[in-house]
């Protein structure tokens, strides 16, 4: 019998990843991962009971490899403005990477048929927002932001970022805009959301 190990279990998830950007989440078959991964389906199903889980783990996989330098950038200091200046540049590069992008597509499509959308949701950004909540907690403590809701904070954060981005998430666009145009617009959603949240005097 073939002992699991990590190494095989990260070759999986990759190999699955790949095959899920190709095909869809409906079209990919198992059968078709586990040749991508070179191994057999007995052997994939003993890491991975369903495509379904196979699937969150890629996402999982996939979001946390991206979203952790993002989050990163999160450090207390001084200059809050260019703390979120960078997480949102960081952010946007990977939300909107065509990876992230198929990937949030496939979501979108399956989570109404299945209960994968809450799944991923509760694995995955509900994970990350909660790490921006608490930072902009900090900086509420600090006096730095006024106090409010951290969680509402992050999402309205997170919403002035993905703001001129939302159609093109929503239909499944995956060229990724350039640098400067993603640089801009987290400096003026950054602006409106410093406006919102100042401290009061």
């Amino acid at each position: 019998m073939r002992v699991k190990t990590e190494s095989r279990r990260q070759a999986i998830v990759e190999a699955a990843a790949a095959v899920f950007i190709e095909r869809g989440f409906e079209a990919t078959s198992m059968a078709e991962i586990a040749s991508r991964a070179g191994g057999s389906k007995a052997t994939l199903y003993s890491y991975f009971p369903s495509k379904e889980e196979l699937f969150l783990m890629v996402m999982k996989f996939l979001a946390e490899e991206r979203m952790q330098q993002a989050f990163a950038r999160l450090v207390p200091s001084d200059d809050l403005a260019g703390a979120l200046q960078a997480f949102g540049e960081n952010f946007l590069l990977n939300v909107l990477s065509p990876e992230l992008a198929a990937l949030r597509g496939i979501v979108l499509g399956e989570g109404r048929r299945s209960g994968m959308g809450r799944l991923f949701y509760d694995n995955g950004p509900a994970r990350g927002w909660q790490m921006v909540a608490d930072f902009l907690a900090g900086e509420m403590a600090a006096g730095r932001l006024r106090q409010a809701r951290p969680w509402t904070a992050a999402m309205h954060l997170i919403g002035l970022l993905e703001a001129e981005y939302q159609e093109q998430i929503i239909v499944g666009i995956t060229e990724l805009p350039p640098v400067e145009q993603i640089r801009a617009s987290v400096a003026e959603a950054i602006k409106v959301f410093l406006a919102g949240y100042a401290p009061v005097a």
